[in-house]
């Protein structure tokens, strides 16, 4: 029985030897290998203090977008040469302008061969944003006696369009036509305008 209890004994003793020194081995390692996380020497945070002379002036002579709660701090200024809109493009609106002239072109021909679904096609299709374009043309224009008569111009435009359509939905070769000399005189009229200024 003594020889069983000392090879208990011993046993145990090489036991906690063994987990004191595995614990000690990973103590070592964990304090001795900096991991991924720790920050970089020298790596302070980084306190700004306001310039309050500054916060007055640009509250003074920029405009605030947004505001902190606490102490109405402005947080974001208006950057006008940041902006991701800044109006509309006017080559881009001629661009489409002519496409729409261009398909407006072909109304006639459908019309005289009574191809009715042709030019309403035509007119949603190819022509569909000419309205929208025109008054973002007129938007741009500054003069405002040009911009009342190019503004009245594309609702008569417009409701030409309208009527070539319900012209084509009643089959109404004769008024069509009529209508659609009606739109070509105002559009001629919209763009000689448009162009001038």
């Amino acid at each position: 029985m003594n020889m069983i209890s000392m090879d208990f004994e011993e046993a145990s003793a090489s036991r906690r030897s063994f987990l004191g020194s595995s614990v000690a081995s990973i103590m070592l390692t964990s304090i001795s290998v900096p991991s991924v996380a720790n920050a970089a020497y020298g790596e302070d945070a980084r306190i700004v203090i306001p310039d309050i002379v500054q916060g007055i002036s640009d509250r003074t002579n920029k405009q605030c977008l947004v505001e902190s709660l606490g102490n109405r701090e402005c947080l974001v200024y208006l950057d006008a040469e940041n902006q991701l809109y800044k109006g509309s493009d006017a080559k881009l609106l001629f661009d489409r302008l002519a496409q729409s002239v261009e398909a407006m072109k072909n109304i006639p021909s459908y019309l005289e061969t009574k191809q009715w679904s042709k030019v309403e096609s035509t007119l949603t299709g190819k022509m569909g944003n000419l309205s929208s374009t025109m008054n973002e043309l007129v938007k741009i224009i500054k003069d405002d006696s040009v911009k009342s008569k190019c503004k009245a111009l594309s609702v008569d435009v417009r409701n030409d369009l309208y009527a070539i359509a319900a012209s084509c939905s009643r089959k109404q070769q004769e008024d069509a036509l009529n209508s659609y000399d009606k739109a070509v005189l105002n559009l001629e009229k919209f763009v000689s305008l448009v162009n001038g200024v």
